[in-house]
Protein backbone atom coordinates (compact mmCIF):
# COMPACT_ATOMS: atom_id res chain seq x y z
CA UNK A 1 0.00 0.00 0.00
CA UNK A 2 2.55 2.52 0.84
CA UNK A 3 4.39 1.60 -2.55
CA UNK A 4 0.88 2.55 -4.25
CA UNK A 5 0.87 5.97 -2.57
CA UNK A 6 4.43 6.63 -3.02
CA UNK A 7 4.27 6.50 -6.61
CA UNK A 8 1.09 8.42 -6.62
CA UNK A 9 2.54 11.55 -4.94
CA UNK A 10 5.28 11.23 -7.17
CA UNK A 11 3.02 11.23 -10.17
CA UNK A 12 0.65 14.51 -8.54
CA UNK A 13 3.79 15.91 -8.12
CA UNK A 14 5.76 15.26 -11.60
CA UNK A 15 2.33 16.31 -12.92
CA UNK A 16 2.54 19.89 -10.85
CA UNK A 17 6.08 20.19 -11.99
CA UNK A 18 5.10 20.31 -15.43
CA UNK A 19 2.17 22.88 -14.33
CA UNK A 20 4.75 24.98 -13.26
CA UNK A 21 6.99 24.93 -16.48
CA UNK A 22 4.11 25.53 -18.58
CA UNK A 23 3.48 28.73 -16.41
CA UNK A 24 7.06 30.28 -16.39
CA UNK A 25 7.52 29.27 -20.34
CA UNK A 26 10.16 26.67 -19.74
CA UNK A 27 9.11 23.72 -21.77
CA UNK A 28 12.33 22.13 -22.50
CA UNK A 29 11.90 19.92 -19.55
CA UNK A 30 8.45 18.83 -20.34
CA UNK A 31 9.11 15.78 -22.79
CA UNK A 32 11.34 14.20 -20.16
CA UNK A 33 9.08 14.60 -17.10
CA UNK A 34 6.14 13.60 -19.38
CA UNK A 35 7.83 10.37 -20.07
CA UNK A 36 8.17 9.75 -16.24
CA UNK A 37 4.89 10.54 -15.64
CA UNK A 38 3.45 8.36 -18.95
CA UNK A 39 5.81 5.14 -17.63
CA UNK A 40 4.44 5.76 -13.78
CA UNK A 41 1.10 5.79 -15.21
CA UNK A 42 1.98 2.28 -16.80
CA UNK A 43 3.15 0.85 -13.93
CA UNK A 44 0.27 1.62 -11.80
CA UNK A 45 -2.07 1.02 -13.78
CA UNK A 46 -1.04 -2.41 -14.30
CA UNK A 47 -0.74 -3.29 -10.53
CA UNK A 48 -3.94 -5.18 -9.89
CA UNK A 49 -3.83 -4.06 -6.04
CA UNK A 50 -5.70 -1.17 -4.65
CA UNK A 51 -7.90 -0.06 -7.85
CA UNK A 52 -10.02 1.89 -6.22
CA UNK A 53 -7.43 3.81 -4.83
CA UNK A 54 -6.02 4.21 -7.89
CA UNK A 55 -8.78 5.49 -10.07
CA UNK A 56 -9.35 8.22 -7.58
CA UNK A 57 -6.60 9.59 -7.48
CA UNK A 58 -5.47 9.07 -11.33
CA UNK A 59 -9.02 10.90 -11.76
CA UNK A 60 -8.23 13.57 -9.73
CA UNK A 61 -4.77 13.95 -12.05
CA UNK A 62 -6.44 13.53 -15.42
CA UNK A 63 -9.23 16.50 -14.07
CA UNK A 64 -6.01 18.48 -12.94
CA UNK A 65 -4.33 17.82 -16.65
CA UNK A 66 -6.91 18.56 -18.37
CA UNK A 67 -7.47 22.51 -16.19
CA UNK A 68 -3.65 22.68 -17.31
CA UNK A 69 -4.16 21.92 -21.23
CA UNK A 70 -6.61 24.59 -21.34
CA UNK A 71 -5.15 26.87 -19.22
CA UNK A 72 -1.99 26.39 -21.66
CA UNK A 73 -4.11 26.94 -24.70
CA UNK A 74 -5.53 30.03 -23.76
CA UNK A 75 -2.22 31.48 -22.82
CA UNK A 76 -0.73 30.88 -25.90
CA UNK A 77 -3.49 31.87 -27.93
CA UNK A 78 -3.07 34.96 -25.52
CA UNK A 79 0.35 35.08 -26.72
CA UNK A 80 -0.27 34.49 -30.41
CA UNK A 81 -3.05 37.33 -30.20
CA UNK A 82 -0.38 39.65 -28.89
CA UNK A 83 2.48 38.66 -31.16
CA UNK A 84 -0.20 39.28 -34.19
CA UNK A 85 -0.72 43.07 -32.56
CA UNK A 86 2.83 43.52 -31.85
CA UNK A 87 3.58 42.45 -35.68
CA UNK A 88 0.79 45.01 -36.73
CA UNK A 89 1.93 48.06 -34.63
CA UNK A 90 5.55 47.44 -35.82
CA UNK A 91 4.31 47.58 -39.52
CA UNK A 92 2.10 50.54 -38.94
CA UNK A 93 5.43 51.75 -37.26
CA UNK A 94 7.77 50.94 -39.99
CA UNK A 95 5.69 53.10 -42.63
CA UNK A 96 5.52 55.53 -40.83
CA UNK A 97 8.82 56.69 -40.49
CA UNK A 98 9.52 55.45 -44.33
Amino acid sequence: MDTINEDLDLLENLSKKISDLIYINEFSEIPEIDNHRKALLKKITENDNNKKIIKQRIGKLVDNNVAMVRTTEKKLHKLSKNHYKFNNRLEAYSINNK
